[in-house]
């Protein structure tokens, strides 16, 4: 993002300057956590494809020896790989809570991460008082919020502005106006969000290093710690993004030619395609791409992997609506590209996705309802 962003910039002859600033959700959340605990456990307890004891432990940066102390003192010492459902979230949440050896051992760690993620910020020029703004791809904007509420705690007076490709929705307290949005946004762009999936986008658009785990300091400079990346992956995200940056570049040339409403049209047009009707070249290719939604990054799965005919028929409407309710315990197959898995598992899937497209209308249409009923009534 940053490289495309940079390209459009001197094409159009913007008078702006980009910068890359090396952050990741954990990176920033874990030198907050000693100051919300609340906050902390939402983090830490969050839901994600194949969540288990030790990934949840992971988020609070605990080493491996630590881990194995709480679990002890939870009593779940022999199960740490399990899968977590969606409904147990909440129950390992409160033991969490009344866990003293798990909230001494977070406080600790996240107390040793706030020094160099200050000094990082602080060498950055987030507190030069010029004119700046965070842009990134979003979805529900915590980053934003998070960098809002350690930069004010530093002395920074005037609110970031952030810019994303699109919001689902926003952190509780924030100031609406400072979020802006390009392609869908909490209120509304029902079609728009059925019609896009976040995770294609990031492992596309993503950088060819690991995951910025923290800061450290060296003769006075701060640099980001990135997490390991096979040599593998990382060839493949740079040829990838040599083949993006040549249509980019061609894209820039024409771009100012174009209306910006037009220019949106077209761009949601081929997002489409891609995203919801992938040929089976394009579900081979990038459905293999490695991808992980969690906090922390694993590498053990693919974007859209093969699935059997039951395992597809999992993510039809009944049973998700099951599974997010608690009333299926059954464990299934999870999959970060629903269309690209179909395409990649059978010559015929038009069911599976008008069953999985109508599960996504009605997730989008509860969410857009929730924030507007929210918002109506001010709670």
């Amino acid at each position: 993002m940053y490289q495309a962003a940079s390209v459009y910039v001197q094409k159009l002859d913007l008078p702006v300057e980009c910068r890359y600033l090396s952050c990741s959700r954990y990176s920033l959340r874990l030198p907050m956590y000693h100051l919300n605990l609340e906050e902390a456990l939402d983090y830490i307890c969050r839901d994600s494809i194949d969540a288990d004891y030790t990934k949840l432990l992971n988020r609070a940066g605990l080493t491996a020896q630590e881990q194995t102390q709480v679990l002890k003192a939870l009593g779940m010492e022999e199960n740490p790989g399990t899968k977590i459902r969606y409904a147990q979230l909440p129950h390992i949440k409160n033991a969490l809570r009344q866990c003293p050896v798990f909230l001494e051992l977070l406080r600790q760690h996240s107390l040793e991460a706030m020094p160099p993620l200050a000094g990082y910020l602080r060498q950055e020029g987030l507190l030069d008082g010029v004119e700046d703004a965070l842009v990134d791809s979003g979805w529900v904007g915590s980053m934003q919020r998070t960098l809002n509420q350690l930069l004010t705690s530093m002395g920074r007076t005037r609110p970031l502005e952030g810019y994303y490709w699109g919001l689902y929705e926003l952190p509780e307290g924030v100031e609406r106006n400072r979020y802006h949005c390009y392609d869908f946004s909490p209120e509304g762009q029902l079609r728009g969000k059925v019609n896009f999936n976040n995770n294609v986008f990031e492992a596309v658009f993503t950088a060819p290093h690991g995951m910025t785990l923290g800061y450290r300091e060296e003769g006075g400079t701060f640099f980001p710690v990135y997490d390991r990346i096979s040599r593998e992956k990382q060839t493949a995200i740079e040829t990838l993004e040599g083949v993006l940056m040549g249509y980019i570049r061609q894209d820039a040339c024409q771009m100012a030619a174009l209306e910006g409403g037009l220019q949106r049209r077209r761009v949601r047009k081929l997002l489409k395609l891609f995203m919801t009707q992938p040929t089976r070249e394009e579900s081979e290719l990038f459905g293999s791409l490695g991808f992980c939604d969690d906090v922390l990054e694993y590498g053990n799965r693919c974007l859209a992997p093969v699935m059997t005919s039951r395992e597809l028929g999992q993510h039809h409407v009944l049973p998700k609506l099951l599974v997010q309710t608690g009333l299926w315990k059954k464990e299934i197959r999870e999959t970060a590209w629903y269309e690209g898995s179909v395409v990649r598992s059978t010559p015929s899937g038009s069911y599976h996705l008008l069953q999985y497209r109508i599960y996504k209308y009605l997730l989008y249409i509860r969410q857009m309802l929730r924030w507007r009923i929210k918002h109506a009534t001010g709670k």
